[in-house]
């Protein structure tokens, strides 16, 4: 259970990468790198690409959403959340019109830190690591489902922090 929650989270994270690559790179897999022209309206992109005279990105991308070797490194790390001195679990939030529909969240164990001898330790703070990922959200629009990127805050894991102490004067 634990093995294919945190696949999710590495999936989530990888898609990312793929939707960053995917626009940057040429369909031949060459970064495009523009040359300008005698003319000074139209680019020539490459040798294989037509003229553009818009260089802005595209609103649409056209993206293979099939996520290929992401549990090697899981199985290198997966058994960091329990010997983490702030120890968590994952709980796994799912939605039917989100890619992916399944991402794993992070929830720290304990208030406080384990110290070296396996006991929670209260003058240290388990916090949560919160990170943002893209995903993609699917919406019914007519007959046709459309897609576009949203924002998303999971938390990755926990980490050992002394407490935040507020001054009174």
């Amino acid at each position: 259970m634990a093995f294919a929650s945190y696949a999710v989270v590495f999936r989530s994270l990888l898609l990312v990468l793929v939707l960053a690559l995917t626009v940057r790179s040429s369909p031949h897999g060459r970064v495009v790198r523009p040359q300008p022209s005698k003319d000074g309206g139209s680019v020539r992109l490459s040798e294989d690409c037509l003229y553009r005279k818009d260089l802005k990105f595209p609103t649409m991308v056209k993206v293979d959403i099939r996520i290929s070797n992401s549990d090697r490194a899981f199985r290198m790390v997966h058994d960091v959340r329990n010997r983490s001195l702030a120890p968590w679990d994952y709980r796994l939030d799912e939605d039917p019109n989100r890619f992916p529909q399944v991402i794993a969240d992070a929830k720290c164990r304990l208030s406080g830190c384990m110290n070296p001898l396996g006991q929670e330790d209260h003058s240290l703070n388990s916090v949560p690591i919160k990170q943002e990922i893209l995903v993609l959200r699917r919406e019914q629009r007519g007959c046709l489902p459309t897609y576009h990127l949203e924002k998303k805050v999971i938390t990755v894991g926990c980490t050992c922090a002394t407490p935040v102490v507020h001054h009174q004067s």
